[in-house]
């Protein structure tokens, strides 16, 4: 029991020894690592500006049916009058006109419906870039957290080593002071102890430059110090045995992947699009209504008119009309180029499964045969090591035990972690912005 352990006490005391002031380290939880990473990205942040515009866009139609009014006046000198002028001017040469006119749309045809839709069409585009934003950045950080854990395991395994190492090289000093063994035996355990040393300060590094990543991928403030819990082995024993269909995924892709989803979006709105050009065919049907007030002196006298009526206003589809027939083949052009944009997005995250489905397969024989392997290496230094203390055994054999067993346990570790990173990726490639995979 103590044996197993070890590992995670190692563990524990590596993340204390690497990062600073570790008395006032927080821990973190994946979820609350993806957590800080979504609340403080300027990506989103920037989406839902974008969402906030495109809901203004609909208020802005909301007004197409309403009247807009214009209003002007000047003031002029005319050098001679016209005799009808001369009624409304009197004796004077100077002209004061202001007029007020209005314009109100009455039927066009549904164009403000198509574009209200087209809107909506927009928000509902941009809600699926934010998801693929969301996937993306819980995927980022996912693989990181795992990476993290990788190296903070080889910490383990390396130190669990040095120590076992460092109770052979006192054992062996011992024996070499009563004449037992040669010195040879204690250089050959140093050398050992300087290699695993090697190789801790590298995981060691590994280890602060992923914590590094992780810190800049959740925006965590500067001086924050945190560390991680060891959360690899039960989140495999939760998982291990998950199994999945190959059509349920492709399914699921195509009915839930954001990318698929925006594909259909843009097709839809590019449709709709075209039949906005289509409608740009049909006649305008308006009111219109125009007062003024033209006098030679300030205030105004009688003379008030106005003119009121409805207008029908159509551009004839033939030279510079004719442009909306061109327009709606670009239309239909880019709805054959998006659909092949999507089958072709389509085909490939359904590569990219296959090849997640076979590592995941994979991973979980390679679990299995470095538990096989550690299980063996442990025995087989046993005994070696009971060979070494009878005098029977060399203390190559011991040694050479001995980092089998290390680099089984590396192995094994890197296995696990590795699984779960598949697994995260795979949640990926089916477009899912949630934390659990």
């Amino acid at each position: 029991m103590i044996k197993k352990l070890l590992p995670f006490l190692a563990l524990f005391i590596i993340y204390a020894g690497n990062l600073p002031a570790q008395e006032n380290a927080l821990q973190f939880s994946l979820n609350q690592l993806i957590d800080s990473a979504l609340q403080r990205n300027y990506l989103l942040q920037a989406n839902e500006k974008q969402t906030a515009i495109k809901q203004s866009e609909i208020e802005l139609l909301k007004i197409n049916y309403q009247p807009r009014i214009a209003t002007s006046a000047n003031v002029s000198y005319w050098k001679w009058l016209m005799p009808n002028k001369a009624k409304i001017l009197g004796n004077t040469l100077s002209d004061v006109y202001t007029d007020i006119s209005a314009y109100q749309t009455i039927y066009d045809w549904g164009q403000t419906k198509i574009q209200k839709q087209t809107v909506e069409d927009e928000i509902q585009l941009n809600d699926e870039v934010r998801r693929q934003i969301i996937s993306t950045i819980t995927w980022g950080v996912t693989d990181t957290y795992f990476e993290t854990l990788k190296a903070g395991l080889e910490i383990a395994a390396h130190q669990n080593a040095i120590e076992q190492l460092r109770s052979h090289l006192q054992y062996a000093e011992n024996l070499y002071k009563i004449g037992k063994v040669s010195y040879v035996d204690v250089l050959k355990i140093n050398l050992q102890i300087s290699v695993e040393e090697k190789a801790l300060q590298k995981a060691q590094n590994s280890l602060t430059s992923q914590y590094i990543k992780l810190k800049r991928l959740c925006n965590l403030d500067e001086n924050t110090v945190f560390i991680i819990p060891n959360t690899a082995d039960s989140l495999f024993s939760a998982r291990y045995q998950k199994t999945f269909t190959p059509d349920s995924l492709y399914e699921e892709v195509f009915r839930n992947h954001p990318s698929l989803a925006s594909a259909d979006l843009k097709i839809r709105i590019e449709t709709r699009q075209k039949e906005l050009y289509r409608l740009k065919n049909r006649p305008e049907l308006y009111s219109f209504g125009l007062a003024t007030w033209e006098d030679g002196y300030l205030p105004f006298g009688s003379h008030f008119n106005y003119n009121i009526g409805i207008g029908l206003r159509y551009t004839l589809p033939y030279w510079g009309g004719s442009s909306y027939k061109t327009k709606m083949a670009q239309s239909d052009l880019r709805v054959k180029q998006m659909t092949d944009e999507k089958n072709q997005a389509f085909l490939d995250l359904k590569k990219e499964i296959e090849t997640v489905l076979n590592d995941l397969s994979d991973k979980k024989d390679e679990v299995a045969n470095y538990e096989k392997i550690k299980r063996l290496a442990q025995e087989t230094l046993t005994n070696a090591w009971v060979k070494y203390q009878a005098g029977q055994g060399t203390i190559i054999d011991v040694l050479d035990a001995e980092s089998v067993l290390t680099e089984s346990i590396i192995s094994q570790n890197k296995a696990i972690t590795s699984f779960l990173q598949t697994l995260a990726k795979l949640n990926y490639l089916l477009g899912n912005d949630n934390k659990s995979f």
